[in-house]
């Protein structure tokens, strides 16, 4: 083939992929595209969700004070706020130390990714992201009744009737029957790390699954994935996992 024909070939090809790689929305964005500047209501959006600014947060939860203190997980603190159009929401902000910011960065993303395409009764909802320089926050749709959990163990709370612990558990199935069915994006869904702290309740009692950091998109037309490394939590996770070190969907 002529050195002119084969160099037109290459550069169409290179553009063509080029083009499918911004074409892919799960392809994450470079680091310009998390920075962003002051808005104001309605929010900008992406894939579905809002944008928020750190100007917005530090509003929404009164500058992150202590009555706004909801709890503390493995993500960073988590706070309940009232944004500007008086929705009620619950705001995470990423707080770890430099040696895991690039896992927490990249927990943040893929939660974003997912939740961000999800729809479902039983899954919580995504109102948003803040993405500031190196601030991160999540924002949540507020669960009144707190983390399944707590009702069982009666912190805080009374301990669960059998019919609202039913009704949990079946709403529960639910999500994940959901993420698991490809209905949801296309592909298969596995959380990772579902447990009871991951599980938010309702005012109605109202299942959600929440958390979906360490949550994995199965390859396309494939039910089994082997992995290098088991991600979750001890306790909860298949004991076959951390043997065989497959994903089954």
């Amino acid at each position: 083939m002529p050195f002119g024909l084969v160099s037109a070939w290459n550069k169409r090809r290179r553009s063509k992929s080029q083009d499918q790689t911004h074409s892919d929305p799960w392809i994450y964005k470079p680091a310009e595209f998390w920075q962003l500047e002051d808005q104001n209501p309605p929010a900008k959006k992406h894939h579905g969700s809002s944008v928020f600014t750190l100007k917005e947060m530090e509003e929404a939860t009164n500058s992150f004070s202590d009555e706004n203190f909801i709890g503390k997980g493995g993500f960073g603190r988590v706070y309940k706020g009232t944004l500007r159009s008086g929705e009620l929401v619950a705001i995470k902000k990423m707080e770890l130390p430099p040696v895991k910011e690039a896992e927490g960065e990249r927990e943040f993303r893929v939660e974003v990714d997912i939740l961000s395409r999800l729809d479902h009764p039983n899954l919580v909802s995504l109102i948003g992201y803040c993405a500031d320089g190196k601030q991160r926050f999540l924002v949540y749709e507020y669960m009144q009744n707190g983390n399944l959990q707590d009702h069982l163990n009666g912190i805080g709370e009374p301990k669960m009737d059998w019919p609202k612990r039913l009704k949990v558990a079946l709403g529960a199935a639910r999500g994940l029957a959901y993420l698991h069915s490809s209905s949801a994006v296309g592909i298969p869904i596995v959380h990772r790390d579902l447990k009871s702290t991951n599980i938010l309740l309702s005012t109605n009692f109202d299942a959600k699954i929440s958390d979906f950091g360490l949550a994995k998109l199965m390859p396309e037309g494939q039910e089994i994935y082997a992995t290098a490394m088991v991600l979750g939590t001890f306790g909860y996770f298949d004991p076959e996992y951390t043997s065989v070190m497959f994903i089954f969907c």
